[in-house]
């Protein structure tokens, strides 16, 4: 056996011990007392996903939009927190949207994050499952979510089978912006 394939294989060998000592995972709705957790996990994964964040514009620092939307009725937002143990290693997050053409509800959900070392097991199906269970309570018509096409992000394994990829170009127009004539972006 060359040197290469032994190390290798003390690698792959160590990452299942790793795994084998996580501490299960469970995933529940965020209550306000995860607020933290919550916003210590959404800035690791704005660390993560920056560039592909540039148009959307820097986040707000103050929380209290956030914990009106997910706590105050009407709810307009949705969370779940996911836990190895007591530690939060992961959220996902979504809000209601409403399609005209179909003439109903569904429920949009935002890229979820996962911390690497929890990513190879069934971190994105809990994840999904709460927000499956959700739109189904709500009574929406399904579930969307998006992704950058070059991105392994937000492709949960196991729902692949059962989503429709839809191929699309995303515009984000900052609420506050002067729109050009015809004439003068043709300019």
């Amino acid at each position: 056996m060359s040197a290469a394939f032994l190390i290798l294989e003390s690698m792959m060998n160590a990452e299942v011990l790793t795994l084998s000592r996580l501490k299960p995972l469970s995933v529940r709705p965020v209550n306000r007392d995860d607020i933290p957790d919550l916003l210590r996990l959404c800035a690791e994964h704005a660390e993560v996903v920056a560039f592909e964040r540039l148009p959307y514009g820097r986040a707000r620092q103050d929380p209290m939009e956030l914990i009106e939307a997910l706590f105050e009725p009407p709810l307009r937002a949705w969370a779940w927190l996911l836990r190895a143990g007591d530690e939060a290693v992961g959220y996902a997050a979504a809000t209601v949207g409403f399609s005209l053409l179909e003439r109903g509800y569904y429920l949009q959900l935002e890229p979820w994050h996962v911390r690497p070392l929890w990513r190879a097991g069934q971190a994105d199906r809990l994840l999904l499952e709460q927000a499956r269970e959700l739109a189904a309570k709500l009574g929406c018509l399904n579930l969307q979510w998006q992704a950058p096409a070059w991105s392994l992000a937000g492709r949960p394994s196991g729902a692949n089978a059962q989503a429709t990829r839809i191929e699309t170009t995303r515009y984000v127009l900052p609420a506050g912006a002067t729109l050009l004539s015809d004439a003068s972006a043709n300019a």
